[in-house]
């Protein structure tokens, strides 16, 4: 991002902070939940509306007993660090943030403010808490095991590519879980007969010379890490793998439906669901590190048959029929 693009990126994100606060002067007494988001406004609405939609369940209506006070980074991961100072700065009841980057700048940021992280890598590992059952200090919410399930990513790839043996490793060095994400592909590698060649990639540009790298090593295909960098410009990555004729697979809902070959991940908008009940409970009294973090009950396999035959793939029957979802078209939009 240019200097004149920050600059311009820091004036919206202030403005639009001056004009929620003067919004809520009006709305003062009622208890606030302020929201960091990584992506835009537009890619966190899917994510947003099951949160609202958790709130409602337990009786909370936006603007009768509780207010709302949505932070986006839009997907800059240098906007995270700001943005989560600000809303503790704000002084919320509860501050919810999304991701094991932004989790990390909240425990950083504040030991006082209630935080919900409501999808994240290994929080235990990563050292922001203490247990999953019991996380002591100001920090719960819920877990998405995006490092652990990686394992079963790869092994997933090498059902459907069973003559593969040099896979790509894409993974983020600023990321928090990526020293266990490539500790525990490196050795899962190795059980597969599979040759892992792993590029570092923190940002948009850095994410697309990764793909020309592993392009050039003649991989079969490609494993995506698991972080915001290659969340937020999830369309940018298949783009470049598609036009490289790169098999990838990911692991955040909508980007099998952008052209990866598969996702596989935690059910993530059900976590944001889930996030609601931590907010309920905070704001009748419990403390965060009372309460449980939350491991995944479900994940979803979905397939994207289209791009499969685009790259002259044909998917294993068993591998079909073990998919939560397949689909036939490809959408290049961002979600």
């Amino acid at each position: 991002m240019d200097r004149r693009t920050t600059v311009l990126a820091i004036i919206a994100f202030s403005f639009a902070a001056t004009k929620r606060a003067g919004a809520q002067s009006a709305r003062a007494g009622l208890p606030r939940i302020a929201f960091v988001s990584n992506r835009t406004a537009a890619e966190a609405d899917p994510f947003m509306r099951r949160f609202e939609a958790g709130m409602r369940q337990l009786g909370y209506v936006e603007n009768r007993n509780y207010i709302l006070d949505m932070r986006y980074a839009n997907n800059e991961q240098s906007m995270i660090a700001p943005a989560v100072r600000e809303a503790v700065a704000s002084r919320p009841d509860v501050l919810v943030v999304t991701g094991l980057y932004a989790a990390r700048e909240a425990r950083n940021a504040t030991t006082a403010t209630p935080v919900i992280v409501a999808t994240g890598s290994d929080l235990v590992d990563s050292g922001i808490v203490r247990s999953y059952a019991h996380p002591g200090g100001n920090i719960t919410g819920i877990a998405d095991l995006t490092d652990e399930t990686s394992v079963k990513r790869l092994e997933l790839l090498k059902s459907v590519l069973p003559k593969a043996t040099r896979i790509g490793l894409v993974t983020n060095p600023d990321f928090p879980a990526t020293p266990k994400i490539e500790r525990v592909l490196g050795a899962a590698a190795q059980n597969l007969g599979i040759a892992l060649v792993t590029v570092h990639a923190n940002d948009r540009s850095s994410l697309v010379a990764a793909f020309d790298s592993l392009a050039k090593a003649r991989v079969d295909a490609v494993l995506v890490g698991g972080d915001n960098n290659t969340t937020s410009n999830a369309a940018v990555a298949i783009g470049q793998a598609t036009a490289l004729r790169l098999p990838v697979a990911y692991f955040w809902p909508g980007t099998a439906e952008m052209g990866a070959l598969f996702s596989y991940q935690a059910d993530v908008l059900g976590n944001f669901e889930r996030a609601a009940w931590y907010a309920d409970r905070i704001l009748k009294g419990a403390k965060p590190g009372d309460l449980p973090i939350e491991l995944p009950k479900r994940y979803e396999l979905i397939v994207n048959r289209k791009a499969a035959a685009d790259l002259g793939i044909t998917l294993p029957s068993a591998f079909l029929q073990r998919a939560d979802q397949v689909v036939d078209s490809i959408s290049r939009g961002s979600r």
